[in-house]
């Protein structure tokens, strides 16, 4: 890993943190009452935030409600297009609340149209962006809308990562397969989401919901979720058909229930029985007294959309078993399998899930004590106390005004910076250690080459791939390297000159005008030829600088 999340700032910058809290504005989708995954985690987020001495704001989606805090701005949405809200005052109401509340963060969920606006707010791109990524827009083959849609987003959603200071993954597994966010692995990182403690009055509130649903079953499986396709509970519907002694409650509402009720009919004309009830939308308190009264927990998402599993959470909380869908790149299985909490299975194949079923019938004296496992798991690895304190230090790396940690030099040497464009002077490269001590290397890789990546491992230099990154985040990660790190000067220069030109000052004199673009802030050089050193006020200059490239043609402006 070559950088740690430091904004490219100079180290001594002063501690205010104990003069003015940290001021941080969120960008979400919806807020409760609306009812979502993301919506829930960015109320439990934000109360723990405040609570813990961050001023955290949001602008959302919504029409104003009478009761809602002053900290919390509600747009109203015009129309819904492929379900994407439009609110076409939003960009306004971003723009009043950055010029009135001066946020220290822009912390920005996506997927989320609305977080495209700061791209074109010059107040808000002079702020600090952190990145939620719950989720990618996963497109099926066959919506060619969607499809269509997603061509128009895309190219918003690269440019939002590109100028983000760091990005949160919800999982190690979605952050390896999510495919927008491979080439910012440099700057992305894995904070599990969090749920608040239960509440105390809605679990007392919980013990009068009636909950005679259940009935006389032997196992009782509780799913949860808006009834869509992604969900999967045409699976658990079929997996639980043929059983008399299990009853399946599904509570949620959604555009599939009427394709639902209709396999449960079908399930129960050909396996004799499918105890099967929609319940439709629940409140607080019933979710609860479900969550309570059930044996074990179930979720047989079939795709990525399902990134975490937040509801997962919700059931360990409650100290219930979870059966749930092994899915690629999705956290569901990480979840399960990182708390214990039960086991995962083949999405879409009913037969495992029927076998599931049984398993869990066989075992059902078992299942209690699996039950306090997710309990313990719960409130040991996935409490929004935790994800709140990491992502604290996330902001606080980021922040121009939040106190950096260790602000000693680290480091008193000079950086190399190789550009290796012909595979043979790798050769050359690996002599540098001898030839230059006191000095660290860091080949940028510009050759394309599949083997260029090993050779450079084996020879022990540390690599940056440009056919990865490009120009423009290659120098975003060396700043970062630089400020962490200390150095005291760098030098970035073609690698087959590495041994003649390192630790000296450039040979090539600036042309006319890039002395003339100099005298404007702006400089010019081209990163195949020349040898380009920076030192002393020059270097924290550039540390500052945004860079523009087209190939190996750089411009380092500054800010």
């Amino acid at each position: 890993m070559l950088h740690r999340w430091l904004r490219g700032k100079n180290r001594n910058t002063p501690d205010k943190s104990e003069q003015t809290p940290l001021r941080v504005l969120h960008v979400g989708k919806y807020y409760p009452p609306y009812r979502g995954g993301m919506e829930s985690f960015l109320a439990d987020l934000i109360e723990q935030q405040r609570a813990g001495g961050i001023d955290a704001r949001t602008v959302v989606h919504g029409d104003p409600l009478p009761d809602d805090p002053e900290w919390l701005i509600r747009v109203p949405v015009q129309v819904t297009l492929v379900f994407a809200p439009i609110a076409l005052g939003f960009p306004f109401a971003l723009w009043k609340a950055i010029q009135r509340f001066k946020p220290d963060v822009l912390h920005l969920h996506m997927p989320n149209n609305a977080a495209f606006w700061p791209l074109i707010i010059p107040s808000a791109r002079r702020i600090p962006w952190v990145v939620h990524w719950h989720s990618d827009v996963l497109v099926s083959e066959w919506d060619t809308v969607l499809k269509a849609c997603y061509q128009l987003y895309k190219p918003f959603e690269t440019k939002l990562l590109q100028h983000s200071e760091a990005i949160l993954a919800t999982s190690p597994p979605y952050m390896a397969a999510s495919a927008p966010l491979q080439r910012w692995l440099y700057k992305t990182v894995a904070i599990p989401l969090g749920l608040k403690p239960l509440d105390t009055e809605t679990l007392q509130q919980a013990e009068e919901e009636d909950v005679s649903e259940w009935g006389d079953a032997q196992l009782r499986i509780l799913s949860v979720g808006r009834l869509t396709y992604y969900k999967g509970f045409d699976t658990l519907i079929s997996a639980v058909a043929g059983f008399a002694e299990v009853q399946l409650l599904i509570a949620g509402e959604g555009e599939q229930r009427k394709e639902l009720e209709a396999l449960i009919e079908r399930e129960r004309s050909h396996h004799g029985c499918a105890r099967v009830k929609l319940l439709g939308q629940v409140s607080e308190a019933r979710k609860y007294a479900l969550f309570n009264s059930c044996d074990i927990f179930a979720l047989a998402s079939r795709e990525r959309t399902e990134a975490f599993g937040l509801v997962l959470i919700e059931a360990m909380q409650h100290g219930k078993p979870c059966i749930a869908s092994d899915l690629d790149g999705s956290g569901m299985s990480w979840v399960v399998g990182q708390s214990g909490a039960g086991q995962c299975y083949a999405p879409d194949q009913v037969q495992a899930w029927k076998e599931a079923i049984r398993q869990a019938l066989n075992t059902k004296a078992q299942l209690a004590l699996r039950g306090q496992v997710a309990l313990r798991a719960a409130d040991a690895q996935f409490t929004i106390a935790q994800c709140e304190a990491r992502i604290r230090e996330i902001y606080q790396s980021c922040s121009s005004r939040a106190a950096m940690p260790g602000t000693e030099q680290l480091s008193t040497q000079q950086l190399l910076v190789a550009v290796l464009y012909d595979i043979r002077d790798v050769d050359r490269l690996a002599q540098w250690r001898p030839a230059l001590p006191g000095q660290q290397l860091v080949c940028v890789d510009a050759t394309g080459d599949p083997d260029a990546a090993s050779m450079l491992q084996q020879a022990s230099i540390a690599s940056l791939a440009l056919h990865h990154l490009g120009w423009e985040d290659t120098l975003a990660v060396l700043q970062r390297l630089v400020s962490e790190q200390a150095y005291t000067g760098l030098a970035l220069m073609p690698a087959h000159r590495i041994l003649e030109q390192a630790g000296a000052e450039e040979d090539r004199r600036p042309g006319w005008w890039q002395r003339m673009l100099a005298g404007l802030g702006v400089q010019y050089h081209h990163l195949g030829r020349d040898t380009w050193v920076l030192r002393g006020a020059a270097l924290t200059d550039w540390t500052l600088a945004a860079h523009g490239a087209f190939g190996a043609r750089v411009w380092s402006i500054k800010k």
